[in-house]
């Protein structure tokens, strides 16, 4: 909820990324979906992982982003944040 944050998500939501606020993390297509309805898209997509990129070596903690793609998705549009807060 920073001003940081807020362009971060401006940028990425140039780029084509969209939020998903059921995982709290930003999916992108990674090609056109298999099927697509009012309600959803399944398909393949590419998504930040937030959990495991790289243990910090002093803590044992996850540090970092990493991207990873998920195949047969089902975005439902409902959680989809279409919002920016400034």
């Amino acid at each position: 909820n920073t001003y940081q944050q807020y362009l971060a998500a401006k940028e990425l939501k140039k780029q084509s990324w969209r939020y998903h606020r059921k995982y709290n993390t930003w999916f992108q297509r990674h090609d056109e979906p298999k099927v697509a309805t009012d309600e959803y898209e399944q398909g393949t997509y590419v998504y930040f992982d937030f959990h495991v990129a790289n243990d910090d070596l002093r803590t044992g903690q996850p540090q970092g982003w990493c991207q990873r793609i998920k195949t047969d998705f089902t975005f439902e549009y409902n959680y989809l944040e279409d919002e920016l807060n400034a």
